[in-house]
């Protein structure tokens, strides 16, 4: 009994707790009455809204987010259908639809209002209320509309009998001191700011349906007309209202420590969805303990068509489906997504931010603590794959860490970075958004954590959670909360590392006897420790505030130091770990068979060069490279090729990021000898390449480019560039005594992935042979290429290729035709020739869809033929 009684009294004073910002601050309450008709994809509903002005000013007129209703220009249209791709996932199955939210009646106090539609993308419904609503005062809204649910992946739409519904009714904008947060809706991500609220909603839908949602459901009635009506509430503030819906969901349900947990799965996925709801309940527990208490009775984890990993809503989050049918070496993949999108129950949901403009805050946050759970549930530096013992040794693995962490470092060192806070549609692509606001944003917290101790740092994370759950926090408010806590100045952490792209650099530039002198490098100081380990094996260790341009240390008198690390323990987002050590380290790793995985920059020691060595894929024999990760590649390779009877030898080097762009250079010598006469060959590439955009969106595409060469006896082998495709065909070359500068282009707008039904796709190659450099011929070619899509139908589309080849001198073979990379429709005959005009056409047609067939545990899937 006094167990029980401790629990109760317990359990009262953490929901005081909650409540009692609520005194601040009136939260809106939504009693919504909706009708969804899942055959025809239609809502028809009421809202009442009742507010309260929480600002200092009078306001007239009040706004709403109308998310459904938003306009998109055609070039945004073909953008989302192009951006799909680094999902590797078609969202718009008939093509674009984004559904809409009609507004058919505003009404207050029994009155009509009239109202707008504002924004550049026509997302914010404004409301006039006919009369002036003082700081403190209240008032009701009441809205009629409609919704049309668009047949589109997301976070609203429908796909395959699956309904997703988030922010689809009108949402009220956040009204505080600096007025009303009108942002616009940025596609690409979640730009939402909500203020928590209280919901009464009240549901009617096809019986057969089976409702995920956000609140907890107080009754059921069956209607005679084949529907039934659910009434849900929300017992207590919600950041937002979501639905899912489908007629194929069955559910797993747990109770754990008084929180009901609703698996959600469609058929055949029941062993993933115990998984996601064993993960939901692993993370409630941490947080739980970490922060504050899940407040809520329920927790509902759904399937849906997402085209991405998952997303969040209040008590609810979506998954897509794709990750309850992955790989079993994945399982803790699918741990970290389920993981992530329930964390944001406390980065979201129980505190609220600024998502359009300070993203950091929701994403930044969860992602530490998402990779210290992890840590802690799988052991330091958790690896994402789960390997059997007997393979392990074949294949490569990583950490969470460092997939989040080198996401970041390719962004900084190719100058794409950008201050961490920012409104979305700053960005330069959306791809950088996960690597900054997550990555970068992660690593910032777990600096503030070391800055502050941890000691302090839990401290700050339990007033977090006390003073603002219900409300929204800032940037400023966390640095007041963390200043006030620590009782330090954190100016200078908070403005270097949120509102700059500086970067911090620290490197060990020499070491004399007794005397070590580390350099800063970069443009924002940290304090750190320096670890020295002396000729006698005496560990040492120095402090310094990182303040200056280098620190010059002394060990005891008479002793030699024999190594330097600064920053042992990792705590620093350095951009160069290697040089963090002296001497520099090296490590060795021989491979069973080396590919091109393992110049993955997540796969290497992050503070090391590291040297690779193994039996090489194609030609019998050996590779060596050795890297410095991120930054360049020395490599060197040697092997019998079978088929053309000869040895062959390559030493390369490339260098990446020149200049902080998105450009490197390298250069490869080849020599090749033959067993018959006339066999033996020898040549020279020597290239620079720009990329033109940030991400590839295709798995095997081309990104946008350009790539100026020289070549010496050799052709392109359809990659120029380590990593980096080149779509260089249809020329001859005779590689022997040819000297040729050259300069390839390709730059595209196409979508949607894998098979393009729109857009256009741009490839130019430009070569000029001169008598220079041991070169013995001369020409001129010209090549390009254009490729057009066109979508007669959801199942049909058109591609068209045009291609011409213009040469001098006339009588030479410049171009090829026919033969393994031309056209096919010559089989293995090759036809040359100085010009050349080349036209084909493809007719595609699905013939069948959403085939379900997969092979060794389903690493390989067949969706369509």
């Amino acid at each position: 009994p006094f167990k029980r009684f401790i629990k109760q009294v317990s359990s009262l004073t953490l929901f005081l707790i909650f409540l009692r910002p609520l005194y601040a601050a009136e939260l809106p309450k939504y009693e919504i009455n909706a009708e969804i008709d899942s055959s025809r994809h239609v809502i028809n509903a009421s809202q009442k809204l009742i507010f309260t002005n929480n600002s200092d000013k009078e306001i007239s007129e009040v706004y709403f987010h109308i998310y459904p209703h938003r306009k998109y220009k055609e070039s945004e249209k073909r953008f989302l259908g192009r951006y799909a791709a680094y999902f590797k996932v078609n969202p718009f199955p008939e093509g674009f639809q984004s559904g809409d939210l009609i507004i058919k009646s505003a009404i207050s106090e029994g009155q009509a209002l009239t109202y707008d539609i504002e924004g550049k993308d026509e997302s914010i419904l404004k409301v006039d209320l006919k009369r002036k609503i003082s700081p403190g005062e209240s008032a009701a809204v009441e809205l009629v509309f409609q919704v049309n649910i668009p047949h589109a992946y997301g976070r609203f739409g429908w796909h395959n009998n699956v309904i997703s519904l988030l922010r689809w009714y009108p949402m009220l904008s956040v009204l505080d001191n600096e007025g009303w947060h009108n942002y616009p809706f940025y596609p690409y991500h979640q730009p939402y700011f909500s203020d928590a609220a209280y919901y009464s909603v009240n549901l009617t839908v096809n019986s057969k349906e089976v409702l995920a949602h956000s609140g907890i459901s107080r009754q059921e009635i069956n209607n005679s007309n084949g529907t039934k009506t659910v009434t849900i509430d929300s017992e207590l503030p919600l950041r937002d209202f979501g639905i899912c819906l489908s007629p194929d969901y069955a559910v797993e349900s747990s109770v754990i420590k008084g929180v009901k947990i609703n698996s959600y799965y469609l058929p055949g996925d029941l062993n993933s969805a115990k998984h996601a709801l064993e993960f939901a309940a692993g993370l409630i527990d941490y947080y739980s303990k970490e922060f504050a208490d899940y407040p809520y009775k329920e927790f509902n984890i759904a399937p849906s068509y997402l085209a991405y990993g998952g997303t969040q809503s209040s008590g609810l989050v979506l998954i897509d489906t794709r990750n309850y049918r992955l790989p079993g070496f994945l399982i803790r993949y699918f741990d970290f997504l389920v993981s992530h999108e329930t964390g944001h129950q406390w980065f979201y949901n129980l505190v609220g931010s600024d998502e359009y403009r300070q993203m950091f805050i929701d994403e930044g946050f969860n992602s530490f603590f998402i990779i210290d759970y992890l840590n802690y549930k799988y052991g330091p530096n958790a690896q994402v794959m789960v390997l059997p013992k007997g393979i392990k040794w074949l294949i490569p693995n990583f950490s969470f860490q460092r997939a989040q962490v080198d996401r970041y470092l390719f962004v900084a060192k190719n100058g794409l970075d950008r201050p961490v806070l920012g409104e979305l549609s700053s960005f330069k692509e959306p791809s950088a958004i996960f690597s900054i606001t997550y990555g970068k944003g992660s690593k910032i917290v777990g600096m503030l954590k070391a800055v502050l101790g941890d000691e302090v740092f839990a401290k700050l994370m339990q007033r977090y959670f006390k003073e603002y759950a219900f409300k929204n926090i800032s940037s400023d408010k966390l640095k007041e909360l963390a200043s006030s806590e620590s009782g330090k100045d954190l100016n200078y952490f908070f403005n270097s590392w949120l509102k700059t792209e500086n970067v911090c650099d620290y490197a060990v530039r020499s070491v004399n006897g007794a005397q070590a002198v580390i350099d800063n490098l970069g443009s924002i100081n940290m304090p750190l420790d320096i670890k020295i380990i002396d000729n006698e094996k005496k560990v040492s260790y120095y402090s310094w505030d990182g303040a200056g341009p280098e620190k010059i240390i002394n060990s005891e008198p008479g002793t030699k130091i024999s190594s330097v690390r600064i920053d042992p323990d990792n705590k620093i987002l350095d951009v160069d770990r290697v040089n963090n050590n002296w001497p520099r380290k090296l490590d060795l790793r021989l491979v069973p068979v080396y590919s091109a995985v393992y110049e993955i920059p997540a796969i290497l020691k992050e503070d090391s060069y590291n040297l690779i060595a193994g039996p090489q894929i194609g030609d019998w024999g050996l590779k060596v490279s050795l890297q410095k990760p991120q930054d360049n590649i020395l490599y060197i390779s040697g092997g019998y090729n079978f088929g053309e009877d000869r040895f062959k030898n390559v030493l390369g080097f490339e260098q990446k990021h020149l200049g902080n762009k998105m450009r490197k250079w390298g250069i490869e010598a080849y020599n090749y000898q033959g067993i018959g006469e006339g066999t033996d060959q020898e040549g020279l590439k020597v290239y620079l390449r720009q990329e033109l955009w940030p991400a590839s969106y295709g798995l095997l595409d081309e990104n946008d480019h350009y790539t100026l060469y020289f070549l010496r006896d050799r052709n392109f082998n359809g990659s120029i560039v380590s990593g980096s495709l080149e779509d260089i065909k249809n020329l001859h070359y005779r590689q022997e005594d040819e000297a040729i500068f050259g300069a390839n282009f390709k730059f595209g707008r196409y979508g949607a992935y894998p098979d393009p039904s729109f857009g256009w796709k741009l490839n130019a190659v430009l070569e000029n042979a001169q008598h220079v450099l041991g070169g013995q011929d001369y020409f001129f070619r010209f090549s390009p290429q254009l490729i057009r899509y066109f979508g007669l139908s959801p199942k049909q589309k058109l591609a068209a290729k045009a291609k011409i080849g213009l040469g001098y001198p006339a009588d030479k073979g410049l171009f090829q035709l026919g033969g393994q990379d031309g056209l096919r429709g010559y089989s293995y005959k090759t036809i040359n020739g100085s010009q050349a005009m080349m036209f084909s056409g493809e007719y595609r047609l699905d013939l069948k869809n959403n085939l379900d067939l997969s092979f060794c545990d389903r690493i390989v899937t067949l969706k369509k033929i």
